[in-house]
């Protein structure tokens, strides 16, 4: 199994190497720049040594009286002349060093350059006049000059490269310790309580940090909800099934003796467990609001119209329709049934006398609402009766059927579509729910 390097490890590796890279880099520049100017160096003192040769006419001077003048033999300069009658001029010492030249080698990209085993020479030569004069100049002292410069200059970068990678690691070290300490706050956060240490730098530990304590929120909220849920379901179902029990234990005691207690408990059985049948697909309805239905281009002008009929016959009441004409939206029709039926029921529940009306428009957005006079809803509540079995009624009466599943079904599946609801008093009284959806 791989073993897994750690980041301070992986950075100072990285840091290191690309430091190593540049370093590199200049120390070609360093050496090109070095080579450049031994060569120029040496190249203009040449120069000059021929200069001043064609200044001082060549053709009426006494070539075995002045070869000497033209070069300083202290610096390793040595000079021939060649006449055309055949005669050859050496400065001092200079017959023996144009020998051993002519046994060296040349370096193609440094021209004039000899090398004699370990000695390096510069050469050239050049025709004044009628002469054919000759020049070489011993390059060895500023060659070693630069060379001890170069050897400077690796000792130096050695050093660097030593106490950069100590710097590099003990920054990347001082950088690592906040993933560290992150990574062991992870491990020690509880489900109900820590936070991760948010950083002030740098910014992306800081925004990694600040992320993770907004979702470490969020998921603590949603737990809290889930056993909210957990206990109100629970609570709901625990009071239908203990009337149920009741109502059995009844029958068996008393039928033989009192046979009329037997259509009343079984009236009442029927409609607790209808109860619990209701509460049971509205459970699994909003667990399924997530799920990808197959969408499909609905007509919503004619599903609303037709649902609000199908209401008014069961229901009995009339409902007021304000419905423009051919309203389309990409949607799953069993979705939109349930938004409209959820609605519908909810209005007819809390207003069971007064006006329902149903408006749907079209504008920038597609906007319906649904609007009654019933008892209302306070403004404290308003986004309290979305959450999952919340009733108006804290003490869960009997007096308004219902699990307070509906709204909540209607807010999520809202939100499945991006769209957005909300709640309004209606005048004189009762209540408006407004949801819009963004036209497609």
């Amino acid at each position: 199994m791989k073993v897994k390097q750690t980041a301070k490890r992986q950075l100072t590796v990285r840091f290191m190497g690309l430091f190593a890279l540049i370093l590199l880099l200049m120390n070609v520049i360093f050496i090109g720049v070095s080579i450049a100017f031994v060569y120029d160096y040496v190249s203009d003192r040449s120069e000059h040594i021929f200069e001043t040769i064609e200044k001082s006419d060549p053709s009426q001077q006494n070539w075995s009286d002045w070869v000497d003048s033209y070069v300083i033999q202290d610096e390793g300069e040595v000079l021939q002349v060649r006449l055309p009658n055949g005669e050859s001029y050496y400065s001092e010492d200079a017959e023996e060093t144009f020998a051993d030249v002519s046994q060296g080698r040349n370096i193609p990209f440094l021209e004039h350059f000899v090398f004699v085993d370990d000695d390096r020479y510069y050469y050239e030569e050049k025709e004044i006049g009628d002469a054919e004069v000759s020049l070489i100049i011993d390059s060895e002292a500023i060659a070693d000059i630069v060379t001890s410069l170069l050897l400077v200059n690796f000792l130096l970068n050695v050093v660097g490269l030593i106490v950069g990678a100590l710097l590099i690691y003990w920054m990347v070290g001082r950088w690592s310790q906040k993933l560290s300490k992150m990574s062991n706050e992870l491990n020690q956060l509880e489900e109900t309580q820590g936070y991760l240490t948010v950083p002030e730098d740098p910014q992306e530990i800081y925004q990694v940090a600040t992320a993770f304590n907004t979702l470490v929120e969020k998921q603590r909220e949603a737990i809290e909800r889930e056993k909210q849920f957990v206990s109100d379901a629970s609570h709901e179902l625990r009071t239908p099934i203990a009337a149920i029990r009741g109502h059995v234990n009844l029958i068996q005691r008393r039928s033989e003796t009192h046979p009329e207690v037997i259509p009343q408990s079984l009236e009442f059985i029927d409609k607790e467990s209808k109860r619990i049948e209701l509460l049971s697909e509205q459970l699994l309805t909003l667990g399924r609001v997530e799920n990808k239905n197959k969408l499909e281009n609905i007509d919503f002008s004619s599903l609303v119209t037709q649902e609000v009929e199908n209401m008014e016959l069961t229901s009995g009441r009339k409902i007021t329709l304000q419905v423009a004409p051919e309203i389309y939206i990409k949607a799953a029709k069993t979705d939109l049934q349930q938004i409209i039926q959820n609605l519908l029921e909810n209005a007819l529940k809390y207003a069971p006398t007064g006006e329902i009306k149903l408006s749907l428009q079209k504008n920038e957005k597609i906007c319906l609402q649904i609007a009654d006079q019933g008892i209302g809803i306070a403004d404290d509540e308003k986004e309290k009766v979305f959450e999952r079995l919340y009733r108006i009624d804290q003490s869960r009466s009997s007096e308004v059927n219902g699990s307070g599943i509906g709204l909540s079904i209607v807010k999520a599946l809202v939100t499945k579509y991006q769209g957005t609801i909300q709640i309004e008093d209606n005048q004189p009284k009762g209540t408006i729910f407004m949801i819009t959806f963004p036209k497609k």
